[in-house]
């Protein structure tokens, strides 16, 4: 029989943390001389003999088997959990958090000695003066509830079951665990409506394994729940850098198995190596070489999800475990993430012509600009209008009038005398200029698209939300084409409303959720920015006309020029590959790697021969060259040519860019050579902000920062 003893140790009576006064002493369980409780240092110590108290009267009574209780040390939370088997207790204290710790696990106790050894304690106790009330009453109620609470004769707590779990993949690679998993018997007072992160209930140690090439190593004694947790989150960090073409090394103790994973860059294999964490340390690791990736990264979802099953089949009650259910969310994210990566659906559509008869035709440049001959611009104030709050995203010229939004409302302003037509009270909103109307899609989902003429409202449509990246869509308004407004709807739909009626004529539901955007080439529109796959769809009908996979996730940026349709898939934080496709057939022509990273947010820049892609890391902005047929590489600049922010513009065969640091200069499309530099110190347009390039006109390049600037 196990000894127990409850120490509270008083702090001296002038307490070096005046905070800490109210709370003194250091709370100790220790059985058979073991200190279980040592590892939590100073903590609420009254507060926690209080509820000690009643967790053990709970159990002493049978009103139910298990009770956990939180001990914070720190900065670090852990707990204490107790748990009845007959005429035992249970003593377990771990640490929770995202990388649980297990100091003492299953350390038998009688439920006597545990009540004496309470009792004991709640009576030696002494509050000081300045102990909060409510502490005093909990332990005053606790020893009260505790000297009533005799221990029933009857067997009470849960039976251990022998399951074993075993997964294998089509490679022979094996995953397998076999415990004895806990088992409630009888009904406990519990609400079925409340969800509750417990993981004591999911500390059970077994014996795990992994079998490979024909050899087997096996680790008993580890928690299988911690490892399937531990596991999952390699196999996340494992399918990434395998779509990325990046190394990977990772390594760590959890649950009583130490693991280790390795991978080269490219098309490297994986090794794994398992070891117990209490091994020898001149003893050898079981190292499985030659592993295929994704087959570990299967293995690993199925494992913890059979794992999984299995706690809940033997424990109806865990269905509502937070612990468990976020462990089972992110398996399932983790499938479908593996299986975007090896699906092959790719559709090619076999009649291009009825959608490349839509299609704009690239507009031939002229040598010429409308100002070759004439003098020196300048600006001058025709009239001002102050609009408190002003929107710059919401500001469009549409032929004689001007629309302006603002935090509260939405002017429309004469162009030519700056007279104020019509003004309408209005919250901030993402703005889209249609030709039947100003569309204002709000936060909530709600569309309202406003008259030109009048601001009154046309319609309005409620949509979901789409909360992740902001409002993104495309108009569509083509002789012989439906006249509609599409929208990214949520994280998964694509929808799209006429803007004449205001239905939604039809919604297009993607297999994941993700930051969908849409570029219109003719009757089709281009989307991507959820999963490795690049689509195009039906404007008249939302249907998949083509779609084309990459083991990479396909960006949202997208470059639609003539007869080419230039996209990036790239890893988060990895190098990233452009692909030419035919944007009516959804062929590809070809495809190149680049080492470095994209620059977020900016689409591939496309001239009549030279596809450049600007490409970041700490060092700054750099750029890569290809020629547009071929694909073949012509220039690269690296990282470190401009300043991290930068904005990029293709102009004719130039390329201009302009940097937060001030720096404006230009690059020779074809060979990537500087043609000329405008510092910040030569510039007549000084400025500290960052100016962004937005556009050309004949030979005058505008250039927006805190103004609207132009520069010959």
């Amino acid at each position: 029989m196990s000894a127990l003893h409850v120490v509270v140790r008083p702090r001296p009576q002038n307490a070096p943390n005046a905070a800490l006064a109210p709370l003194y002493g250091l709370f100790d369980v220790v059985v058979d001389g073991v200190n279980l409780t040592a590892r939590i240092g100073d903590g609420e110590a009254l507060a926690l003999l209080g509820e000690l108290g009643h967790a053990v009267a709970t159990l002493s009574a049978g009103r139910k088997s298990r009770a956990t209780l939180g001990l914070y040390a720190d900065d670090e939370a852990w707990e204490l959990g107790l748990e009845r088997a007959a005429d035992q207790v249970l003593l377990t204290v771990f640490r929770n958090g995202p990388q649980p710790e297990v100091a003492v696990f299953e350390r038998k106790v009688s439920l006597t000695s545990m009540r004496q050894g309470v009792l004991r304690a709640l009576s030696d106790v002494e509050p000081l003066p300045r102990t909060p009330m409510g502490v005093v009453a909990s332990l005053r109620s606790a020893k009260s509830v505790l000297e009533r609470a005799l221990p029933t004769g009857k067997g009470f707590g849960a039976e251990r079951v022998h399951a074993r779990v075993r997964v294998k993949t089509q490679d022979a690679l094996g995953f397998a665990a076999s415990a004895h998993f806990r088992v409630p018997q009888g009904a406990e007072a519990d609400c079925p409506h409340v969800e509750r992160a417990d993981l004591h209930s999911l500390l059970t140690l077994g014996t795990f394994e992994v079998s490979a090439h024909g050899k087997t190593a096996r680790l008993s004694g580890v928690h299988l729940f911690l490892v399937a947790e531990r596991l999952v989150s390699l196999a996340e960090d494992l399918l990434e850098a395998w779509r990325s073409a990046r190394p990977i090394f990772r390594r760590f103790d959890v649950g009583g198995a130490r693991l280790g994973v390795r991978r080269g860059p490219g098309e490297s294999p994986v090794a794994l190596s398992l070891s117990a964490c209490d091994a020898n340390p001149d003893s050898p690791r079981i190292t499985f070489p030659e592993l295929s990736a994704p087959a570990m990264v299967d293995g690993i979802s199925r494992f913890a999800r059979a794992l999984l099953d299995t706690f809940v089949e033997k424990d109806p009650a865990q269905s509502k475990n937070l612990r468990l259910i976020a462990l089972s969310s992110a398996v399932g994210t983790l499938q479908e993430r593996l299986e975007d990566a090896l699906c092959d659906d790719t559709v090619t559509n076999p009649e291009p012509e009825s959608y490349a008869s839509f299609g704009a035709r690239r507009a031939t440049r002229g040598g010429s600009g409308m100002w070759e001959h004439g003098g020196k611009m300048r600006f001058m104030p025709r009239w001002v209008a102050t609009v408190p709050g002003i929107d710059l995203r919401a500001t469009f010229l549409c032929g004689d009038r001007l629309l302006v939004g603002a935090a509260r409302e939405t002017a429309c302003i004469d162009r030519q005398s700056g007279l104020v037509l019509w003004r309408l009270r209005t919250q901030r909103a993402a703005c889209v200029v249609t030709p039947l109307g100003l569309a204002r899609i709000h936060p909530d989902g709600r569309v309202d698209l406003l008259d030109l003429e009048t601001g009154e409202s046309r319609f309005t449509r409620h949509l979901l939300p789409r909360v992740p990246s902001g409002a993104s869509g495309a108009v569509v308004h083509t002789p012989g084409l439906p006249k509609l407004l599409v929208l990214a709807e949520g994280d998964r739909q694509i929808t799209a409303v006429d803007l004449v009626s205001g239905e939604v004529r039809w919604r297009h539901t993607a297999r994941r959720p993700g930051a969908y955007r849409m570029r219109r080439a003719g009757k089709l529109l281009l989307s991507g920015g959820g999963d490795s796959g690049l689509f195009a769809l039906d404007v008249s009908t939302g249907e998949v006309v083509w779609r084309i996979r990459d083991r990479m996730p396909f960006h949202a940026d997208i470059t639609i020029d003539s007869d080419s349709a230039f996209a990036l898939s790239a890893a988060p934080g990895g190098p990233c590959r452009l692909h030419r496709l035919d944007p009516w057939t959804g062929r590809q022509l070809w495809s190149a790697d680049i080492e470095e990273r994209q620059a977020p947010g900016q689409a591939p820049l496309v001239t009549q021969e030279v596809v450049i892609v600007p490409v970041r890391d700490k060092r700054g902005t750099g750029a890569r060259a290809f020629h547009r047929e071929t694909g073949a590489a012509l220039w690269e600049h690296a990282p470190g040519l401009s300043s991290t922010t930068a904005s990029w513009l293709a102009v004719d065969d130039a390329l201009m860019i302009n940097s937060d640091a001030g720096t404006f200069f230009c690059l020779d499309a074809q060979t990537g050579g500087v043609q000329w530099l405008l510092p910040r110190t030569e510039s007549r347009y000084r400025n500290t902000e960052f100016q962004e390039v937005v556009g050309v006109d004949g030979d005058r390049l505008f250039v927006a920062g805190r103004r609207l600037q132009c520069a010959i």
